[in-house]
């Protein structure tokens, strides 16, 4: 199969760039280097969109912080994180922060 674009790394940038092409209506190929079960000494899955340091994506407040203002934007553009992550999403008070697993297993499931 021939493809528009090829990425190379699925990590959340990665899987986020695959799912807007994918929805602009490119063809897309996403090469995760962990696709065939290897594990890092950070990264405990094959999965893609692994988060590996925090599960937190920090504040949601997008009156009060540009880092809410940005997950605002992302919800609008369609973004695959920002809607694995409110399926997957955990108690944090103000902050976004999400079960590992379910959000990595969404946003597999969303790029399938």
């Amino acid at each position: 199969m021939a493809y528009d674009v090829h990425i190379i790394g699925g990590g959340l940038a990665g899987s986020e760039a695959a799912w807007q092409l994918a929805q602009a209506g490119l063809k897309v190929r996403l090469s995760e280097m962990r696709g065939s079960g290897e594990t890092t000494p950070a990264h405990q899955t094959d999965g893609l969109a692994e988060l590996v340091c925090s599960n937190s994506f920090r504040s949601d407040d997008s009156d009060k912080n540009a880092v809410g203002l940005l997950h605002d934007e992302m919800r609008r553009l369609n973004s695959v994180v920002m809607a694995a992550g409110e399926k997957a999403r955990v108690p944090a008070g103000s902050a976004m922060a999400a079960d590992r697993d379910v959000f990595s297993d969404e946003v597999q499931r969303t790029l399938a």
